[in-house]
C-alpha cells in the first residue's frame, strides 16, 4: 500500500475565493460559483485508502456535540457548508453564493444549482433554515422565563454547538427553495467565515439519529463506523461536485502512537496525522516517505479553571505561566510547533509576539505565589486527556514543583475530558490541543470551561467583531489579544504543525491545520 508525493490541495476542490476584507467590510458579493466538472482527478479510481488519526469522535452528531473530531472526519467529506474558506480565511461559495447589504445587517444566500443529498433528495432553503435554526439554538429558557438570546428557531432538542458563533443571526427566511435570507442583530465581520465553519454545515431538514448517522451533500457517504476502531467513508457517485480520488478512504483510530507508526510501516495504513513528533525523526530524509510539516491552528494549551480558589488569583495563574519554560516544551516535540505567547497564531492580520509577557521567570513565579498567599506550597489536580504524549505532562509537572506547586494528575478518556472538564468544571488544570479557527472569542465567554471573565475582553472583542473597519477591528482584536497574555487564563505551551508521514504513492491529502479537517476527497492513489 505504497501510495505519492504530497499536494496541499485540501479545501480547493470547489472554491471560488474573495478577500475576507469584503466580509469585515459588511459589504459586496461572494461571487457566483458553477458545479465543478464531474471528471475524477488522476490515479486509481478504485483505490481504498487508510488515513491514520488519533481522535475518534464520541458520536457523529455535528449540530449539538462538541469536539474537533467531527469536523475533522465529517466536514468537507460528508458534511459541506454554505460558504468556504481557504487557508489563509478567504471566504468564497460553498454550497451558497453570498450577497452582503451595504449596513451589514442582511446577508442573502442563494444556493448553487443541481445540488443534491446523497441520498437523491434536493437541496432546497427549508434544508438550510433547519440546519441553521439547530445550530444556532442557544438553549432553553432560563428559569425565570427569561429567552436565552435574540433567535425565533423552532426549540430543537438540544442546544447548537455552534449557537455563539450565529448569535448575532436574529431570523432565518427561506422566500423560495433556492434563496435563504439572514437578518442581522447587528453587524457581525465573522459571520461569512463562520458560515464556511461547523455553523454553515446543512443537513437534510428533519434529520434524526444524528448521532450515529450522517447523510450529507458532500463527496463521500458514512459506509461504516466500526466503535472505537475507525471509519469508512465511499465514494458518493451521485456527487455534484468534482468525484472524489478515491473509492473509500477509512480512518483508522490508533491511542499508541507506536501502533501508528508500525502500521504506516507495515502497509497498513497510507498516511497517519498527527505523528508523535519523537517518531517522526526515522521518516525525514527517506525517500520511502513524505514528511509534510505545515502551520496550525492547534495551540496545545495548559487550561486554567479560572473559577477555582487559587487560580481565580490572577497572581497564580500568572505563577504557573512563568513556572513553564516553552523552549523546553518545544524540544519535547522536536521544534514541530511555535511560541507564540498569546491567543493567535503567526498568520492572523491581528497576531503580535506576545511572549516577553509572563516569560519564563521561576524566581518571579514563586515570588507571585508567595504575594498570593501560597509560598508555602499549592496543591492542584491537572486531568488530562490520554491521547496526548504523556512526556509535556511530566514536564508541566515537575516545573510547577520546582516553585513548589505540587501537582496530582489524573488521566481519562476524551469522552471522560469532555463531560468532567468541558461540561462540569471539574478540574484545576488541563491540558488539550485546541485547533478550531478564530477560536480567541472563546475568551469573551465566561461559561467556557476555562470560565474566564474579562469584562475588558469582552467589550474589546465584540466591538472588534461588530466593526464595520477592517484596520479598526485588528486594532481591537489586537488589544484583546494582549490583555488576554496579561491575565493568563491559560498557557499557550506552543502553536503545533500539522504534521502528515505518507506513502510517495498517495498524493492529494491536505497538510493544512488537519487537525481540524481533513478533506479526504482530493486523494489519489497512483496506477
Amino acid at each position: 500500500m505504497r501510495r505519492t508525493a504530497a499536494t496541499p490541495a485540501g479545501h480547493a476542490r470547489h472554491r471560488l475565493l474573495t478577500g475576507l476584507a469584503a466580509a469585515l467590510a459588511c459589504a459586496g458579493v461572494l461571487g457566483v460559483q458553477s458545479a465543478a466538472a464531474s471528471t475524477a482527478p488522476a490515479g486509481d479510481p478504485g483505490a481504498s485508502v487508510v488515513v491514520g488519526m488519533v481522535l475518534e469522535p464520541g458520536n457523529l452528531d455535528i449540530l449539538h456535540t462538541a469536539g474537533a473530531a467531527l469536523e475533522q472526519v465529517l466536514l468537507d467529506n460528508i458534511y459541506e457548508t454554505l460558504l468556504t474558506s481557504d487557508d489563509a480565511g478567504n471566504v468564497g461559495p460553498g454550497l451558497a453564493t453570498l450577497d452582503v447589504s451595504d449596513d451589514g445587517l442582511t446577508y442573502t444566500l442563494t444556493l448553487q444549482d443541481g445540488v443534491t443529498f446523497s441520498d437523491g433528495k434536493p437541496l432546497t432553503s427549508a434544508d438550510v433554515k433547519w440546519s441553521l435554526d439547530q445550530a444556532r439554538y442557544p438553549g432553553a429558557p432560563a428559569s425565570d422565563g427569561s429567552a436565552p438570546a435574540a433567535s425565533d428557531a423552532a426549540t430543537p432538542s438540544a442546544p447548537g454547538n455552534a449557537a455563539g458563533n450565529l448569535a448575532s443571526i436574529a431570523t432565518v427566511d427561506a422566500p423560495d427553495d433556492s434563496t435563504v435570507v439572514l437578518t442581522l442583530a447587528q453587524p457581525d465581520n465573522l459571520l461569512a467565515f463562520q458560515l464556511s465553519q461547523r455553523g454553515g454545515a446543512v443537513l437534510e431538514e428533519g434529520a434524526t439519529d444524528l448521532e450515529n448517522s450522517a447523510t450529507g451533500t458532500g463527496p463521500f457517504t458514512l459506509e461504516a463506523w466500526n466503535q472505537g476502531s475507525s471509519i469508512t467513508l465511499a465514494r458518493n457517485d451521485s456527487y455534484w461536485g468534482t468525484p472524489a480520488g478515491a473509492a473509500e478512504v477509512t480512518f483508522q483510530y490508533f491511542t499508541d502512537p507506536n501502533a501508528a507508526v508500525s502500521a504506516l510501516q507495515d502497509g497498513d495504513a497510507d498516511l497517519i496525522t498527527p505523528a508523535n513528533p519523537a517518531l517522526i525523526p526515522q521518516f525525514e530524509d527517506n525517500p520511502d516517505w513524505v514528511v509534510s510539516s505545515t502551520p496550525s491552528n492547534g495551540e496545545y494549551t495548559l487550561g486554567y479553571n479560572n473559577k477555582a480558589d487559587a487560580l481565580s488569583d490572577v497572581r497564580v495563574r500568572q505563577a504557573i505561566t512563568r513556572a513553564i519554560d516553552k523552549q523546553g516544551v518545544l524540544a519535547l516535540v522536536n521544534g514541530y510547533g511555535t511560541i507564540i505567547g498569546g491567543p493567535l497564531p503567526p498568520f492572523d492580520p491581528a497576531y503580535e509576539d506576545l511572549t516577553d509577557i509572563n516569560a519564563f521567570d521561576p524566581e518571579s513565579s514563586k515570588q507571585l505565589l508567595q504575594e498570593a498567599g501560597y509560598g508555602d506550597g499549592l496543591d492542584l489536580t491537572f486531568v488530562v486527556p490520554n491521547i496526548y504524549p504523556t512526556n509535556i505532562n511530566d514536564y508541566i509537572v515537575s516545573s510547577l514543583g520546582d516553585v513548589g506547586i505540587d501537582v496530582t494528575v489524573q488521566s481519562v478518556e476524551f469522552p471522560t475530558w469532555i463531560n468532567q472538564v468541558y461540561i462540569d468544571h471539574d478540574y484545576d488544570l488541563t491540558a488539550v490541543l485546541h485547533v478550531e479557527p478564530k477560536d480567541y472569542f472563546n475568551y469573551a465567554n465566561p461559561a467556557y470551561y476555562w470560565q474566564y471573565d474579562s469584562p475588558t475582553v469582552q467589550d474589546l472583542l465584540s466591538q472588534a467583531r461588530t466593526s464595520t473597519d477592517p484596520d479598526q477591528a485588528v486594532d481591537l482584536t489586537r488589544q484583546a489579544a494582549r490583555q488576554i497574555a496579561e491575565d493568563a487564563p491559560v498557557d499557550w505551551l506552543y502553536l503545533g504543525n500539522s504534521v502528515v508521514i505518507a506513502s510517495p504513492d498517495v498524493s492529494g491529502y491536505p497538510t493544512f491545520d488537519v487537525n481540524n479537517r481533513f478533506d479526504a476527497s482530493g486523494i489519489v492513489v497512483s496506477d
